[in-house]
């Protein structure tokens, strides 16, 4: 079974392994308004119960990234996470939560006219065994994303998403430009740097 290794300039962050979940979805996140040059994300789902309940896992949450680091994603055979995260206790009451999360042409149009404190955002992305990517954000796509996704179901392999967006595509998830969009298996080493 898998695990996932991530390096922040070479010091371990963090494992997440398959002993502990059923899933897991490492991401890092840039836009053109900041204030993080860009974030990383990693989380997961709990092995499940009997009911098909699970807990749900953070190890890192928008961890802040700057300009020159390098993250460094490792998929690889093992299966033991560190650190082993506890299950967040999440109390909210379903009639607490909300339904409608659509955001209206105003809130879109106030969104983007906040100050651009993160235009010259740059990310230069290898992939092993794939040319060399380098992506960044423009006026029209605003938004940048790496995505790993992974599930015991399909445990062999991980998906890899790295993809352009604006805020409209993000705001109703249509989608977006994928810049690179491929399931590796077995083996993978993505790394990402912030320029």
């Amino acid at each position: 079974m898998p695990v996932l290794h991530i390096t922040k300039n070479d010091i371990h962050l963090c494992s997440v392994g398959s002993d502990d979940v059923w899933m897991f979805s490492a991401s890092v996140h840039a836009d053109i308004w900041g204030p993080a040059c860009s974030e990383l994300t990693v989380t997961g789902g709990g092995k499940r119960r009997s009911d098909g309940s699970f807990d749900f896992l953070i190890w890192e949450m928008a961890h802040a990234l700057r300009k020159g680091d390098r993250i460094v994603f490792s998929f690889e055979e093992g299966s033991a996470s560190s650190p082993r995260q506890p299950a967040i206790d999440d109390e909210t009451p379903a009639e607490d939560m909300p339904t409608d999360l659509v955001a209206s042409g105003e809130d879109i149009t106030r969104l983007a006219a906040r100050p651009k404190s993160n235009q010259d955002c740059r990310w230069r992305c290898v992939v092993y065994g794939e040319p060399e990517i380098l992506v960044l954000p423009d006026d029209h796509r605003q938004n940048l994303d790496l995505h790993l996704l992974w599930n015991e179901m399909r445990a062999h392999r991980v998906r890899v998403g790295l993809s352009r967006s604006s805020l409209d595509e993000v705001m109703s998830r249509s989608g977006g430009e994928d810049v690179f969009l491929e399931y590796i298996e077995e083996t993978a080493r993505i790394e990402l740097g912030i320029e």
